[in-house]
């Protein structure tokens, strides 16, 4: 199979899209003009020919004349290494069910969505292994807040056990604990791993593990000895890792209804829970002296982590070398999946008959002296070779010796970009593993959560506006545009970027970001159909990781989501009496206009060029209203303004009001919240969505 060498690359534009017809008719609409005597224009006149026969002649030239500028220039962006951004896999998790005795699912096992005449399977592949352990998570009750005993009781299996449907987000006075007691159907004397996808918690708050030994109280629990935990206090994404001893017993809620009347009236689906379940218990405290905000997004059980990315699963052969210098070798499959590590390849080259083979090392530099070493591109799939000269000594990297052929014994491909981003429970066939077999004892597989952080490869359009980016930073950050180009070349999943510099005088951390000297922080927006996207810790992680490596010694770099503030609208709508009268209704006026409000507000895809929002960009009422404006038969606006709403990051006590101090202590914002108005005020680190709710009246007009 022929490989064509420009994957990846940027191929130049049709600058001038103007085709044969096009050119015949702009001769033919000057014929009245410069020959008016000419009066037979139709096609079977010979001068119609000729002119249709220069037009041919002219499309061509033009086709060639006016691609040469951008030529030179896309040649240029070639020749400095400026690719489009390759797509990214989705990453989603993968839940299994066994049967009998505990099973691993070692790395590298498939399973996918099942496929339709339209749709083709999505296939997602586990990046580490597992052990599915004969036990089921069945509840998640979470107690509390409290400082002696819980008074609250709330079932959250809903929200982060089963299909998500939210988060649970508790706020912890100084002192205070809740807990989050999850139920197993059974007892088991393996390791229990519980995956937990946590809302970065301030560093104050503790995680510890407990387990019940016959009574739900708080103060009966007991704490498991040995317990690890990954998550570093629910600062980041990680496992907690415990085994309970065999005092674990198995408790029916209701028999601590006397004493915990919450217990017993927590239901499921309306049906009081009753089932006795073993419960271990994650206990969070706040030792303190201010509230902090604790969030959970999942709890994860007999669960991996697996992404649209798949391994081959045979060495692939490449090619025979030449012997000569700087040789190149495509790879069949690309883009390359590139993890924290770098591209996950392995490559050979066999030496002897019949081959020996032997692996070399990849770098990405090539160094100085015969280093058997190699380059892979991971957007346009290359494995490069150096050029060493044994003869003078010069050169870097090695040159595989004349007639050995080159393999790459295992790599892994990104397999799709945004198709990946599959909704909860669509994974549901159990595909083979790395060997090829299938997994003997597991009994389903599903995702109980969707596919994210997906994306298709860079367009051509955005590289093209991005070079001259790159060329400027030139692989550093200095300053507050390098931070945010930076940013967006770190992952195609960044839309848009703002570095917030430090501010002199106090530091007062606004939205949790502190602007202390010295500081830097880079509010990062991804493109997701919610109405507030928010990036994942990975691809925070992700862009954290390579701005580290570029930012300066001394600065303090943090990277975080936006900090939405909803904007509320209030618009009339003066109604045609004479289309009412024709049959139109106000209820789908009224419907029509509030979701053209919140299309308009939205994030990453609203705005009048449908291209998003940018931290710190204000909202006019002059541009909402072209964007909601009704047909002109049916209504027209009367009246048109805005507020700002609560922003999304207020917690109480503090307050969201704020006052004309930029440094007043209990402000949680520079400036108040601005009233009806023509316009919203927007600090510089704040984004701009739709609020919940917004205002439509009407008005019938003759």
């Amino acid at each position: 199979m022929t490989l064509p060498s420009d994957r990846g690359r940027i191929q130049p534009p049709n600058l001038d899209d103007r085709t044969w017809q096009d050119l015949v008719d702009e001769v033919r609409a000057l014929l009245p003009r410069y020959a008016p005597q000419w009066t037979d224009h139709n096609p079977t006149d010979p001068a119609i020919t000729v002119i249709e026969m220069f037009a041919m002649l002219v499309e061509g030239m033009l086709y060639r004349l006016n691609r040469v500028p951008d030529k030179h220039y896309l040649a240029f962006l070639n020749l400095l290494g400026i690719t489009r951004n390759p797509p990214t896999p989705a990453l989603t998790y993968l839940r299994f069910e066994t049967v009998g005795t505990p099973t691993v699912v070692a790395a590298g096992a498939q399973a996918q969505s099942a496929p339709s005449e339209t749709t083709p399977a999505v296939v997602f592949e586990t990046d580490a292994d597992l052990t599915v352990l004969p036990v089921n998570l069945r509840h998640a009750v979470l107690l509390g807040p409290y400082t002696n005993a819980p008074t609250t009781y709330r079932d959250v299996t809903d929200l982060i056990v089963g299909p998500p449907t939210g988060a649970v987000t508790t706020t912890l006075a100084a002192g205070e604990t809740m807990q989050l007691c999850l139920g197993f159907d059974a007892a088991t004397g393996e390791e229990i791993t519980l995956g937990l996808r946590p809302n970065p918690t301030p560093a104050t708050a503790t995680l510890s593990t407990v387990f019940s030994t016959g009574s739900l109280a708080p103060q009966a629990w007991t704490a498991v000895t040995g317990a690890v935990d990954g998550t570093d206090n629910l600062r980041r994404d990680g496992s907690v890792r415990a085994r309970v001893p065999a005092t674990w017993q198995p408790q029916r809620p209701s028999a601590d209804g006397p004493a915990n009347p919450g217990w017993s009236g927590i239901t499921t689906s309306g049906a009081p829970l009753t089932d006795p379940l073993r419960w271990l218990g994650l206990r969070i405290t706040n030792p303190g002296a201010a509230p902090v905000t604790v969030g959970l997004d999942r709890v994860l059980f007999n669960a991996t982590a697996a992404r649209n990315a798949l391994t081959v699963r045979a060495p692939e052969l490449l090619g025979s070398s030449d012997g000569q210098p700087f040789q190149r070798f495509l790879l069949a499959q690309r883009p390359v999946y590139a993890d924290a590590n770098g591209p996950v390849i392995t490559v050979e080259v066999g030496t002897g008959v019949p081959p020996a083979w032997q692996e070399w090392a990849r770098v990405d530099d090539l160094p100085a002296g015969q280093v058997q070493a190699y380059q892979v591109d991971i957007v346009t799939g290359e494995v490069r070779f150096g050029n060493f000269d044994s003869r003078t000594g010069d050169g870097h990297g090695a040159i595989p010796p004349e007639g050995t052929r080159i393999r790459a014994r295992t790599y892994r491909y990104v397999a799709g970009g945004a198709s990946g981003n599959v909704a909860p429970g669509r994974i549901a066939v159990m595909g083979t593993t790395l060997a090829g077999g299938q997994i003997p004892g597991i009994a389903t597989v599903t995702n109980p959560g969707p596919g994210f952080d997906g994306s298709d490869e860079e367009p051509v359009a955005d590289t093209l506006r991005r070079a001259p980016e790159v060329l400027k930073t030139r692989d550093r950050a200095v300053t507050a545009e390098d931070y945010e180009n930076l940013a967006r070349q770190a992952t195609t999943d960044v839309v848009s970027a703002r570095a917030l510099a430090p501010l002199d005088g106090a530091a007062k951390a606004f939205a949790g970001i502190s602007r202390a000297p010295g500081t830097v922080c880079v509010v990062v927006v991804t493109d997701q159909s919610t109405s507030r996207p928010q990036p994942s810790p990975n691809v925070l992680a992700e862009v954290r990781d390579y701005l580290d490596r570029r930012r300066d010694l001394t600065a303090a770099l943090t990277v975080v989501g936006p900090r939405y503030l909803p904007v509320k609208v209030a618009v009339t709508l003066n109604v045609w009496q004479h289309a009412l009268n024709a049959g139109a209704d106000e209820a789908s006026l009224g419907t029509d206009t509030v979701s053209r409000i919140n299309a308009y507000l939205h994030p990453t895809r609203g705005g009048l060029d449908g291209r998003g929002w940018v931290c710190g960009q204000p909202v006019f009422a002059s541009d909402l209203f072209r964007a909601i404006m009704p047909p002109e038969n049916l209504a027209y606006i009367g009246a048109l303004q805005l507020q700002a709403d609560i922003p999304d990051y207020h917690f109480p006590p503090l307050n969201p009001v704020g006052t004309v101090s930029n440094w007043n202590p209990t402000a949680e914002r520079p400036f108040p919240l601005s009233p009806l108005g023509a316009s919203v005020r927007v600090a510089d680190y704040e984004l701009v969505c739709a609020a919940a709710t917004h205002t439509v009246t009407f008005t019938r007009v003759v």
